[in-house]
C-alpha cells in the first residue's frame, strides 16, 4: 500500500508525536539491552562469547564475563567498553554511568565511552545535561533539519529506499534520539514524500514524489 501526504490515511500508532525527541528506552532499533547485535572490533578475542551471551540474553552471565576480562585488560579500550554495554543492557544503568564515567574522564573523545553514558542517562528518564561532559556529544534529535537531510538523500535516488536505511544515514553524524517509526511518522506528514507499505516500519519504502508540471 503506497500513502502520500496530501491523501487521508489514518494507521494505528502513526501518528506524529509531538515529543518524539523523547525515547521509552529500549526500542529494539535503539542502542541498549534490547540490540540483538552490538558493533564487536574484530581484534577483540572474546567477540564470539560476547555474541552468545547476547544472543539467550543472559546479561548477568555477559556482566560476569566482561568484568573478567576488564580487569585482567585494564588498559583494553573494548573490554571496558563492553563490560559498560553489559551493565546497560542488564538495566544496571547508574552502575554503566559510575564505571564508565572514570574511563570517560582518561578518554574524553572515545565516542563508544560516551554513547555507553548516553543510553544509561536516556534510560533512567535523564538527558545529556544531567552528565558532566569534556565536550558535549551531538544529540540527533527528530527535527525538520532530519526530514530535510532526507529529502536531500532521496531526490537523487530513482527507487524508493526502506526507512532503515534512512535511519542509518545519521549513524556517523551523532547519538540519534530517534527511532525508526519516528522518521517513519515524520515523512507520513510530508507532502514531498511517498510511503510504501506504511503499517510497517520494518517493510516501508520512501521515495521523493514527483513534482506537477503547470
Amino acid at each position: 500500500m503506497r500513502y502520500h501526504a496530501s491523501h487521508s490515511f489514518k494507521v494505528a500508532e502513526l501518528k506524529l508525536n509531538n515529543k518524539s525527541n523523547i525515547i521509552n528506552f529500549p526500542l529494539k532499533n535503539m542502542r541498549g539491552k534490547n540490540r540483538a547485535k552490538i558493533e564487536i572490533d574484530n581484534n577483540f578475542e572474546d567477540a564470539v562469547d560476547i555474541q552468545e551471551f547476547i544472543d539467550h540474553e543472559d546479561y548477568s552471565g555477559l556482566i560476569q564475563f566482561c568484568m573478567q576480562r576488564a580487569e585482567e585488560n585494564p588498559e583494553e579500550l573494548y573490554a571496558q567498553y563492553y563490560l559498560g554495554d553489559a551493565y546497560v543492557r542488564n538495566g544496571e544503568y547508574e552502575k554503566a554511568i559510575e564505571f564508565i564515567a572514570e574511563h570517560y574522564k582518561k578518554q574524553p573523545w572515545n565516542i563508544d565511552y560516551q554513547y555507553i553514558i548516553l543510553d544509561a542517562l536516556f534510560a533512567l528518564g535523564k538527558t545529556e545535561d544531567d552528565f558532566i561532559w569534556d565536550k558535549k556529544p551531538i544529540i540527533l534529535k527528530m527535527s525538520p533539519d532530519i526530514v530535510n537531510a532526507c529529502y536531500e538523500y532521496l531526490k537523487r535516488k530513482r527507487k524508493a529506499r526502506s526507512i532503515t536505511e534512512l535511519h542509518c544515514l545519521f549513524i556517523t553524524e551523532g547519538y540519534i534520539l530517534f527511532s525508526e517509526m519516528d522518521l517513519l511518522n515524520a515523512l507520513l506528514y510530508d507532502e514531498r514524500f511517498i510511503v510504501d507499505n506504511p503499517e510497517d516500519e520494518l517493510y516501508a519504502e520512501v521515495l521523493v514524489a514527483k513534482k506537477k508540471h503547470k
